[in-house]
C-alpha cells in the first residue's frame, strides 16, 4: 500500500509505504509513515480472530523532533471487549529504557518505569533549557481517559540546566513524588547538591492556562550559587544561607515571600584584599523584595559593620539595593602603603549587579601613609599568560585585573561618591619624609580610578638625608586615577651658594624626589651643596659613598634614580653601590668592565686596610676566574662556576 498523503480530520499522513502478507490466520506488515512531521516505522503481525484482535510487534522506531525511540525486544497489543491491553513495551530512548504495560478501555491503568533516560530529550521540547544527565523512576496513569489521574515518583543525579548553570549551581541530585489530577498538580522534592544545598519542599500548581503556584520550600542553601555573579565585581562569599520560602500566584509573576538566615558567612574582596567575616543576617522577604532586619560582620583588619535596607530580588532588574552601612572602629590597610583607622556612615544604591553607588561620609583617626624604604632594584611586572586555563580561573583573572580608564567608564563596578574627613593625624612616613596633614576631600567616579576633588594640606613635616634635616613648607595628598595617595610635598633650604628646592611628588608606593636650585645647578651637585656644603668636585672618596647612599635613601631602588647615575659618570664607572656592614661601617664599590669578559670590582671603606681589589674573568659556559687582593698584602684566587637555571 502506498500513498502520498491520506488527510483524517487534521491529522495529515504522509509518505506511506507497507507491505502486507498473508499468512494463515495472521496478516505480516511491515513499512512506515510519517504523522504529523513524525516518522514511523514497524515490523511484525496482526491476527482477528473470535473478538480479540492481536498485534505482535517485532520492531518499531520513531524519531521526534531528533530523539529516536526504538523497541527493544517483541512486544503484544490485545484488543478485546473494548478494552486495549499492552504487554511490557520496552522502548530505547537515548541510551536509556521505558518500559510500559497498559490496559485503557473505559478505564486506564498504564504502568511505566524510566531507567535512565536522558533528560537532554526534553531540550527538544524546551528551546534554551540545555539539560543534562538523566532519570529513573516510575509513573502510574489511572482513571477515565479524559480526566486521567497520574502519580509519579522520580529520581536524577547531577542533573543541569542552563538556568541552574546561570545561577551557578552545580548537578543537582533532585526525587520528587505526586500525583495530579484535574488539572492540578500535587507534589513534594528533595534537591541536593555537592556545594551543600539541601532543599526540601513542595505544593501544587494549576496546569491549565496559566499556571498557579501555591509551594513551600525550606532548608540550606550555599552562597556559592553566587560565585559567577560576585566574581564579575572582584568578590567572594562563602557560607550558607537558611532559607523558608513561599511562592505564590501566576507563574509568570510569582510572589515569594519568607526569610533567610546566615551566620559565620565570609565576603572577600579580592581587589582591596578587603574580608568581612561573621557576617551574620536575618533578611525577610516579601513581594520580592529582600529587607535586611539584621547584618553584622567583623572586618578582618578590625572594627565592625552593621547593615539595613533593602534589595530587590528580581535579576532581570539586577537586584536593585538602597543600603545604609555603619562602620565602627575599623581599620583598613591596602597591605602596601595605607593603613587607616576610621569609621562612618555610608549608603548602597543601584543594581549590585552592574553599578552600585557607593556614598556618605567616612571619618580617619590615625592614618599612616608608608613610602616603602626599599625595593628590590630588578622590580618588574612579569608576564604571566594563563596555559589552557578552566573558565573559573580565566573569570577569576579577569576579576583581579585592574580596569582600564577606558573600560572602568563602562558603566561595571562600584562607584563612588564619598567624602572623607581627617582633620589631623594623616601622617607620611618613610625614606626621610616625616609629615602630618590633614583636611577632606570627596572622592567619586569608579572605584578602581578615582577622581578626588580637594586634598589633604600639610600641617608640619621635615626631610632627613644624612643627618640633614629640612622642614616641609607645602605639601598635598590626594588621588589621581587610583586608592593609592599622590603626594606632592615641597621643602627649601638656603646653603652658601645656593637656595635649594625639593619637591618629593607621585604614587606613595614609590614617589620621585626632585631636586632643584637657583642659581640653577645639576641634581647630583645639588645634593652635594645641600649636604656638604661644597661641590661634587672637592668631596672626599667617603663624602661621595655617603652622598650615594642619600641617593639610594631617596630613590628607593638600588642603581635607579639619576643622581647615582651622574656619579657613576662623573668617576667613569658601569657600577657604584655603597656597602654597610655589621658593624656600622660604610665602604664604597665601584665596577667597570675592561671588555666583555673582564670586570674589574674597587672597594674602600671607613677603616684602614679596607681597601681591595678583583678581578673576574669569564672563560665561558658558566665558568669565571677570580683573582682578589687587598691593601693590606693579602691575595686569593679561585675558580666558580656558576649557572642560571
Amino acid at each position: 500500500i502506498k500513498a502520498d498523503t491520506v488527510t483524517s480530520g487534521a491529522t495529515v499522513i504522509s509518505g506511506i509505504g507497507v507491505d502486507l502478507k498473508r499468512d494463515g490466520d495472521w496478516t505480516g506488515f511491515s513499512g512506515g509513515a510519517s504523522v504529523k512531521d513524525i516518522p514511523l516505522k514497524a515490523a511484525g503481525r496482526v491476527r482477528i480472530a473470535n473478538g480479540t484482535t492481536t498485534v505482535e510487534l517485532t520492531s518499531g522506531e520513531a524519531t521526534m523532533r531528533g530523539i529516536k525511540a526504538a523497541i527493544a525486544q517483541a512486544s503484544t497489543i490485545t484488543i478485546a471487549k473494548g478494552v486495549t491491553s499492552l504487554d511490557r513495551l520496552v522502548l530505547n530512548l537515548g541510551g536509556g529504557t521505558a518500559t510500559v504495560t497498559a490496559k485503557a478501555g473505559q478505564a486506564l491503568d498504564l504502568n511505566a518505569t524510566l531507567a535512565r533516560v536522558p533528560i537532554s530529550i526534553a531540550n527538544s521540547f524546551s528551546p534554551g533549557l540545555d539539560a543534562a544527565d538523566s532519570i529513573s523512576g516510575t509513573v502510574k496513569v489511572t482513571g477515565a481517559p479524559a480526566n486521567p489521574a497520574v502519580a509519579f515518583k522520580i529520581d536524577t543525579q547531577g542533573v543541569q540546566t542552563s538556568q541552574t548553570r546561570g545561577a551557578g549551581f552545580g548537578g543537582m541530585g533532585v526525587s520528587s513524588s505526586g500525583t495530579c489530577a484535574g488539572n492540578r498538580l500535587t507534589f513534594d522534592a528533595n534537591m541536593s547538591d555537592a556545594a551543600g544545598l539541601g532543599l526540601k519542599g513542595g505544593g501544587t500548581m494549576t496546569t491549565s492556562g496559566t499556571p498557579t503556584l501555591d509551594l513551600d520550600f525550606s532548608g540550606k542553601v550555599p552562597f556559592a550559587f553566587l560565585t559567577r555573579t560576585l566574581a564579575a565585581q572582584g568578590l567572594s562569599l562563602s557560607g550558607t544561607a537558611d532559607v523558608n520560602l513561599k511562592v505564590r500566584g501566576p507563574a509568570t509573576s510569582p510572589v515569594i515571600s519568607g526569610t533567610v538566615r546566615t551566620s559565620g558567612a565570609r565576603l572577600i574582596d579580592a581587589r582591596s584584599g578587603l574580608a568581612i567575616n561573621d557576617i551574620t543576617a536575618d533578611v525577610a522577604i516579601a513581594s520580592s523584595v529582600a529587607r535586611i532586619n539584621r547584618l553584622t560582620g567583623n572586618l578582618s583588619t578590625r572594627g565592625s559593620l552593621s547593615a539595613s535596607g533593602t534589595v530587590g530580588i528580581n535579576p532581570a532588574q539586577s537586584f536593585p539595593a538602597d543600603l545604609s552601612v555603619k562602620l565602627v572602629d575599623g581599620r583598613y590597610t591596602d597591605g602596601r602603603v595605607v593603613t587607616a583607622n576610621l569609621g562612618g556612615d555610608l549608603t548602597i544604591k543601584g543594581p549590585l549587579v552592574s553599578a552600585p553607588v557607593i556614598s556618605g561620609t567616612i571619618n580617619l583617626a590615625k592614618t599612616v601613609i608608608t613610602v616603602p624604604e626599599k625595593l628590590p632594584g630588578s622590580l618588574a611586572t612579569l608576564n604571566v599568560k594563563h596555559k589552557n586555563a578552566p573558565a573559573a580561573v580565566r573569570a577569576q583573572d579577569k576579576a583581579l585585573r585592574p580596569a582600564t580608564a577606558s573600560g572602568s567608564s563602562g558603566g561595571g563596578g562600584l562607584n563612588l561618591d564619598v567624602t572623607v574627613n581627617a582633620p589631623s593625624q594623616i601622617f607620611i612616613q618613610g625614606r626621610g619624609v616625616d609629615a602630618e596633614l590633614g583636611g577632606s576631600l570627596r572622592l567619586t567616579g569608579p572605584a578602581s580610578s578615582p577622581q578626588a576633588v580637594g586634598t589633604f594640606t600639610l600641617q608640619r613635616g621635615r626631610l632627613t638625608i644624612l643627618a640633614k634635616r629640612l622642614t616641609f613648607t607645602e605639601g598635598t595628598v590626594g588621588f589621581s586615577g587610583s586608592l593609592v595617595p599622590y603626594l606632592n610635598l615641597t621643602a627649601t633650604s638656603t646653603t652658601s651658594s645656593a637656595t635649594v628646592t625639593i619637591v618629593v611628588s607621585g604614587e606613595a608606593t614609590n614617589p620621585k624626589f626632585n631636586f632643584s636650585s637657583v642659581p640653577a645647578l645639576p641634581e647630583d651637585e645639588v645634593l652635594a651643596q645641600l649636604i656638604f656644603g661644597r661641590s661634587m668636585s672637592n668631596l672626599s672618596p667617603l663624602q661621595i659613598a655617603q652622598l650615594a647612599e642619600a641617593a639610594a635613601q631617596l630613590a628607593g631602588v638600588g642603581g635607579s634614580t639619576s643622581l647615582l647615575q651622574n656619579l657613576r659618570s662623573a668617576i667613569g664607572v658601569d657600577d657604584l653601590d655603597v656597602i654597610t656592614d655589621e658593624e656600622g661601617g660604610t665602604a664604597v664599590s665601584a665596577g667597570k668592565y675592561l671588555n666583555d669578559r673582564t670586570y674589574v670590582t674597587i672597594q674602600k671603606g671607613d677603616k684602614p686596610g679596607s681597601g681591595k681589589a678583583a678581578i673576574d674573568l669569564d672563560v665561558g659556559r658558566g665558568v669565571k676566574l677570580r683573582g682578589e687582593a687587598t691593601d693590606a698584602g693579602e691575595a686569593k684566587g679561585g675558580v666558580f662556576y656558576e649557572r642560571e637555571y
